[in-house]
């Protein structure tokens, strides 16, 4: 199908049913970005469960000298480097799909707590970049910065909330897309084949065999034909954009489709995110995967 024709397709997905997709979109099953962890004295309610991603570091960084470290399978990570306050870990590719390893640390002190674990689980795009470890009572200003990053953080979600009720409000098509303040009056939407550069791992059962990106004012999207060639049924179920210079973007809720069945081909699959015109500049990396922990990596994406 031309581009021109799947301009019809983002217009239709743009609008019709993110509300009922938002309710159904799967949360990660272990913690990504930065992260700040406050142990104290008591029993922790469950371990902490760590993204790890293959070629990408994870660092934990603590605030009180380690006494030791144990890693479970540490032989099998391309790269693990430990000092008296800090451990950084590389994992391999080889590790995807398997279960999550234990690691514990502990402290030199002799303080309470005395210990501390982590479950590390390898991730096809997800990654829990830096981890700050606290022990003991940390200053007011400390406090005070989190009581601001969280209201930074509520206010960004009831802007976004306000504009994806405005898009759902509104009148759809093209005067939805000008009402929203998604197209620029001058650049319009634009659309791009990018299906003869990108780059996807050979031989997968999983595969593009079309793509197109899309940007607009402020919202990207890729658009691909997937062909299902294994034997089991696939459901995309998240996604993450990775570009240069570590910046990272999720999409907006996705319009999850049927289980794509065994020997089906051309199955349309549309992923968008949010986006600022200096956003997704130059290559970039697609990652798609689903709940059996079958993924989908697509190189060399670029946009519009």
């Amino acid at each position: 199908m031309p581009p021109a024709s799947r301009i019809g397709l983002l217009l239709l997905a743009l609008f019709a049913g993110n509300a009922g997709a938002a309710e159904n979109t799967p949360h990660a099953s272990c913690e990504m970005g930065d992260l700040r962890i406050e142990l104290t004295a008591d029993p922790p309610g469950k371990t902490p469960v760590l993204c790890t991603s293959p070629e990408l570091t994870t660092t934990l960084l603590f605030d009180t000298k380690l006494l030791r470290v144990e890693l479970e399978g540490r032989e099998r990570f391309h790269r693990v480097m430990e000092d008296t306050q800090g451990l950084t870990l590389v994992p391999s590719g080889a590790m995807l799909g398997e279960e999550p390893l234990r690691l514990t640390v502990y402290f030199a002190d002799g303080a309470a707590p005395a210990s501390a674990s982590f479950l590390m689980r390898v991730h096809p795009a997800l990654t829990t970049r830096q981890v700050d470890v606290l022990r003991h009572t940390r200053p007011v200003a400390l406090y005070e910065l989190a009581e601001r990053k969280a209201q930074a953080t509520a206010q960004r979600c009831e802007e976004e909330k306000t504009q994806l009720r405005a898009e759902l409000d509104g009148p759809g098509g093209i005067r939805g897309l000008r009402s929203a303040g998604l197209v620029d009056q001058n650049q319009g939407l634009r659309v791009q084949d990018i299906t003869t550069s990108i780059k996807q791992k050979p031989g997968s059962v999983l595969y593009i065999s079309n793509t197109w990106a899309y940007r607009s004012q402020r919202r990207i999207a890729v658009e691909m034909l997937l062909h299902n060639q294994g034997t089991s049924s696939w459901t995309v179920t998240d996604a993450l954009l990775r570009c240069g210079r570590g910046e990272e973007l999720r999409p907006l809720p996705l319009l999850l489709p049927d289980p794509i069945l065994p020997g089906q081909i051309d199955v349309p699959i549309m992923v968008e995110m949010d986006a600022k015109t200096e956003s997704a500049k130059g290559s970039c990396t697609l990652t798609l995967w689903g709940t059996d922990g079958r993924f989908i990596t697509l190189g060399n994406v670029t946009f519009p």
